[in-house]
């Protein structure tokens, strides 16, 4: 074989790994498993219970009137959704007595909170705190 033959292989080899990583990476935003991180979730918690438990509840399961945040009705009103509208949701209108006052990190600390406490596994990274990344990570059911 060529120098050029060998190195034009070595170079598919590489490219056909890379798209297989790229495979796996989409497969996992596209459920939202393994998109956030345990300690992430751990971050959410106590901004949850200042900002948010007095209206969606202890166990984010909501109300009659406030929706939950977790279980059948929250994959019913989100499955097909981007995390990043979920984002743009939580980001506008939340909490409900000062919509807009998050940041974008605890935005995204609330959201790995969700998804730990639907069950969704954890996984190496942050969920990121951008919304043109978010907009990629479909919520499917957990």
């Amino acid at each position: 074989m060529t120098k050029t033959v060998t190195i034009l292989m070595a170079t598919c080899a590489v490219l056909a790994g890379a798209a297989g990583v790229h495979v796996v990476l989409h497969a996992q935003a596209a459920t939202g498993a393994g998109v956030y991180t345990d300690a992430q979730a751990k971050r959410g918690m106590p901004l949850y219970k200042e900002q948010c438990a007095a209206c969606h509840g202890e166990d984010l399961r909501g109300n009659d009137i406030i929706p939950g945040l977790t279980g059948q009705m929250f994959t019913d009103n989100w499955q097909g959704k981007s995390r990043g509208d979920l984002y743009d949701k939580i980001q506008m209108t939340m909490p409900a007595l000062n919509p807009g006052s998050l940041t974008p990190e605890q935005t995204t600390d609330l959201m790995a909170l969700v998804l730990s406490v639907s069950k969704y596994p954890a996984g190496n990274t942050d969920l990121p705190s951008k919304v043109e990344a978010l907009q990629q990570i479909k919520i499917d059911k957990p």
